[in-house]
């Protein structure tokens, strides 16, 4: 029994061009300029961790950018031993919180 003569492509190429998974060009590296740090800053403590607002604040930069940002400035307070300001709590509320809460509807 002859064999059958195989191809010299591979499998998994389609009309002879193989298929190469693209890699996603990364964003160049942008730094922060004092100007936009002293925003930041004002911003942070204004609203801490909301990085949509930070960013509409600080205006030159994206949600992104700015939650990078902002977790690099979280690490350098931890180091220097300041105050962190704790992450948005989530889940249940307390019953002084739901009073607090029914009173600002009526």
């Amino acid at each position: 029994m002859a064999r059958k003569k195989q191809s010299s492509r591979p499998k998994w190429s389609v009309l002879g061009v193989a298929r190469v998974p693209l890699k996603r060009p990364r964003a160049p590296k942008v730094h922060w300029t004092p100007d936009e740090h002293e925003r930041f800053v004002t911003a942070f403590t204004l609203y801490p961790r909301k990085w949509k607002k930070i960013a509409e604040y600080v205006g030159t930069k994206t949600p992104r950018q700015t939650q990078g940002h902002g977790e690099y400035y979280l690490k350098q307070l931890e180091r220097a031993g300041e105050e962190v300001p704790p992450p948005e709590k989530k889940g249940e509320w307390t019953a002084e919180e739901h009073e607090s809460f029914l009173v600002g509807l009526s």
